[in-house]
């Protein structure tokens, strides 16, 4: 599970800054730690550190490794190795590191032939047109002017589907939110510090995709691990804290090795095809909708999205009430797609089939009902197209609680209501979150959030699937108030609460401890 570190913010204020992600020139300041001052953008949340004086060390090659490295083994780097025999990477490769990094050793041994760029300038070095066949950056990005400008020019030395391998620690990483202000990266040479979301956000602009993480996972014996971080943090408060630990060890528990709390990881990703235009997915399941089909979707085809392209995916379940026929109507519409199911498998399953055959950039879900507001659209689109979020929610909560008032039935509406509450704080424990609504409707995704998740589920529990999975990935929702307005059972609505509690109940246990999926489509 992934967490951003909660730090106290002030005020946003306005420094000489532009963030190199989405380009707002307003930051939190967060707290001083060693010799730098640690700031976040309060666009995109990328968090980054400014020198507290001139005498701090330079960001430069030369400067950028003041403390002893830690030396690590073939053992120390197993989820590069595999991912580098997964990906058959064999050569030729472009490395991204710092002059002395061991990830150059490492690929030596391993007779993979490389060219290494340690700067910008490195990139003028390579001939014109000279491509490679993967690329590898370790935590060298993190201590670059503007990183997007280096995966940017990475980029341009890859063919598409070239894979790309980072291994760099994270902000959100379980060693990060242990240590906290102690944590050992926030140093001075180090200028940028990455979540699972910023960082994904980054490659996206950077024209990559297929972006996911694997936790590094390392074990060592308390004697060993002293012995490692001595020369780097012997004055520290924490180390102090370590050995006295060791001291009451009895001597044979002091060389048993244990697992250490992740703090890196490592990323694959993939070199995107090149795109012109920003196109947005609409999943539109239909199952009995012919009341409101026609005037919803009517409306969906007028609304206008400038700069964006739409591509409205329709799932028809085979319903019986006519409601295939008013489909049919559209199914040659530029815009539209249809996928007609021979039977109705439930709204879950319709949507996992509608999110299937997307290609947009961005991804939304849009019943056949007249609940929501379509001009909420705009809204809930902007900090993905600035690249400030991931995973967008339209929350029904923002603006009260009872999101459900069923004029005819007031007892059902309190019965619903009560449920939405339990199951939110259900899920909001088991993924350490506060989200204000994440059954609604109103859910918008970059495509590429979804990339190597497995969905398994066919009703409306895949809602709660969707969400759990998401957060997991490292990707907590931005919520944004929309308009809504609740139609009971009576007037078509299909969720049922003898049938799919216990449901409900089941699917925030498997989704929260089975396996997210195998990082691939």
């Amino acid at each position: 599970m992934s967490k951003t570190l909660r730090f106290k913010q002030h005020a946003a204020t306005q420094i000489d800054f532009s963030c190199p992600l989405c380009e707002n020139t307003r930051a939190n300041y967060i707290f001083r730690a060693r010799n730098i001052r640690v700031l976040r953008c309060t666009g995109c949340a990328l968090t980054f550190s400014t020198r507290l004086s001139e005498q701090s060390p330079p960001d430069t090659p030369k400067n950028s490794r003041k403390r002893p490295r830690l030396e690590r083994t073939e053992k120390d780097h197993t989820s590069l190795i595999a991912a580098l025999e997964e990906l058959a990477i064999t050569g030729p490769v472009l490395v991204l590191s710092d002059a002395d990094d061991q990830i150059i050793r490492l690929l030596g041994r391993r007779s993979i032939a490389v060219t290494c760029v340690f700067n910008a300038e490195g990139f003028e070095k390579i001939p014109a047109g000279r491509k490679f066949a993967a690329a590898i950056v370790s935590d060298a990005i993190m201590r670059a002017s503007s990183p997007r400008a280096l995966l940017e020019a990475l980029r341009r030395r890859l063919p598409p589907g070239a894979p790309l391998i980072l291994s760099l620690p994270l902000l959100d990483g379980r060693q990060a939110r242990l240590m906290g202000r102690n944590w050992h990266e926030w140093r001075v040479p180090n200028l940028w510090f990455f979540t699972r979301e910023t960082l994904s956000l980054l490659l996206l602009a950077a024209g990559f995709e297929h972006i996911w993480f694997r936790t590094i996972r390392r074990n060592y014996s308390l004697d060993h691990l002293i012995e490692r971080l001595r020369p780097a943090h012997e004055a520290s408060i924490w180390f102090r804290a370590l050995q006295a630990l060791r001291d009451i060890f009895p001597g044979h528990l002091r060389n048993t090795e244990f697992p250490l709390p992740s703090g890196s990881a490592v990323v694959t990703a993939s070199a995107a095809p090149a795109s012109t235009e920003t196109v947005v997915s609409i999943v539109v399941p239909v199952f009995n909708e012919r009341t409101t089909f026609q005037t919803l979707f009517d409306a969906l085809l007028a609304k206008q999205l400038p700069g964006i392209r739409k591509e409205i995916i329709v799932v028809e379940s085979n319903s019986t009430d006519g409601s295939r026929d008013l489909v049919r109507a559209y199914e040659n519409h530029r815009d539209v797609r249809v996928i007609y199911q021979p039977a109705p498998r439930g709204k879950g399953n319709a949507v996992r089939e509608g999110l299937k055959a997307a290609t947009g950039d961005i991804l939304m879900i849009q019943d056949a009902d007249l609940e929501y507001d379509l001009d909420d659209y705009d809204g809930l689109l902007t900090p993905l197209l600035a690249r400030q979020s991931m995973f967008v929610l339209g929350s029904r909560h923002q603006g009260g609680w009872k999101i459900r008032n069923f004029s005819n039935a007031p007892i059902t509406a309190a019965i619903f209501n009560l449920g939405h509450s339990i199951f939110r704080t259900m899920i909001n424990i088991v993924v350490n979150a506060k989200m204000a609504d994440p059954f609604t409707m109103f859910k918008v995704c970059r495509r590429d959030a979804l990339y190597g998740l497995d969905f398994v589920c066919n009703r409306f529990d895949f809602d709660i699937e969707l969400v759990i999975k998401l957060v997991r990935k490292g990707y907590t929702p931005l919520e944004l108030p929309v308009n809504y307005v609740s139609r009971s059972i009576a007037e078509g609505k299909k969720v049922s609460v003898t049938r799919d509690a216990l449901t409900w109940v089941l699917t925030i246990l498997r989704a929260r401890f089975s396996p997210l999926g195998g990082g691939r489509p």
